[in-house]
């Protein structure tokens, strides 16, 4: 099988292969007056995602949540998250079926927790992975203006590249990140987070990101701009997935979302960055992603998003482009 990475999604300049993190609970007893209180605390959704690089998602979940007489918030969710990626002559099928709880013992203190089954396929040769992951999560909010979470998990890396070691099998990671918000002032938002991986075929990362954010417009509609600063290194540089031993990445940023009416808002969000990696000279890019959200009705629906962005290196260029759609229900 050719060594190479299978990228499924293009990351944007802050989205450095980061973990999707769920977290850490307990056992559940919520108090249900009666039938219709349990009833009306379950929420379905199901949406579909697809876009012009062969990539078709479908999610679908079942959540029920909670508040119980003493106060506790609980919620459960069944969450099946299944995947179509077309990658040159491979076609992947997945399936991830999670099963995850949340417990907020007060406003101050919230835990998570969530197990599943992961089952990847290669259509062309027949490959088959089955995976069993884990997430677990801790969030403190001390105040109004500070949050922050302490989190760890392991999963394959599937939803952002696909990877194999020198065996042919898929890789894993072992995650653990950090993460704070810090509301200065009602303009003002810092953001931080550490991560620290361990892959399975031996390579382990470190990523750091920074950012901060002013509200030019804080409430609806609102305008954020600011400015953004991050690094990422391997252990190792391996051959069959992009694995610097520095790179770091500098960036002004501005997201934006305007309500068009009742049911269409719109969103903009841009960067235009430098990028440096190990062994090669400073990098110049841009990106902005337009789209927007129409509400067929209470419960229904739809969002699309066209995505741009370009880099120049050393007398060289190139860009890219990314459309998507997705159609989302809920509460039926």
């Amino acid at each position: 099988m050719n060594k190479t990475t299978r990228k499924l999604f293009t990351p944007s300049n802050n989205a450095l292969l980061s973990c999707l993190i769920i977290g850490a609970s307990a056992p559940i007893s919520a108090n249900a007056d009666n039938i219709d209180n349990i009833i009306n605390e379950f929420t379905a959704k199901a949406s579909q995602y697809t876009d012009v690089n062969g990539i078709r998602i479908r999610d679908r979940s079942l959540a029920y949540h909670r508040k119980n007489k003493t106060g506790t918030d609980w919620k459960l969710k069944v969450h099946d998250y299944n995947l179509h990626g077309e990658t040159g002559a491979d076609t992947y099928e997945g399936d991830e079926i999670i099963g995850a709880i949340t417990k907020e013992f007060n406003e101050y203190i919230t835990t998570e927790l969530s197990v599943g089954a992961v089952y990847l396929s290669n259509q062309r040769t027949g490959d088959e992975t089955k995976f069993t992951n884990y997430k677990a999560k801790v969030t403190a909010k001390p105040n109004s203006k500070v949050s922050f979470s302490i989190e760890h998990g392991e999963d394959l890396l599937f939803k952002e590249a696909i990877i194999e070691d020198d065996t042919n099998k898929l890789v894993s990671g072992k995650t653990s990140k950090i993460s704070g918000t810090w509301r200065a002032a009602k303009r003002v938002i810092i953001e931080g987070s550490s991560q620290y991986r361990e892959l399975s075929d031996g390579n382990r990362s470190r990523h750091h990101r920074a950012v901060a954010l002013y509200g030019i417009s804080p409430d609806t509609p609102w305008i954020w701009a600011g400015v953004e600063t991050q690094s990422l290194s391997y252990d190792d540089k391996k051959s069959n997935y992009w694995s610097p031993e520095d790179y770091e990445a500098h960036a002004l940023v501005i997201s934006s979302n305007f309500a068009i009416n009742k049911k269409l808002s719109v969103n903009i969000n841009g960067n235009i960055n430098r990028t440096k990696e190990d062994n090669f000279d400073w990098a110049s890019g841009s990106a902005i992603t337009v789209g927007a959200k129409y509400n067929l009705t209470d419960k229904a629906s739809i969002k699309a998003h066209a995505t741009y962005s370009e880099s120049t290196r050393e007398n060289a260029s190139w860009n890219g482009n990314n459309v998507g759609v997705s159609f989302t229900v809920s509460d039926f």
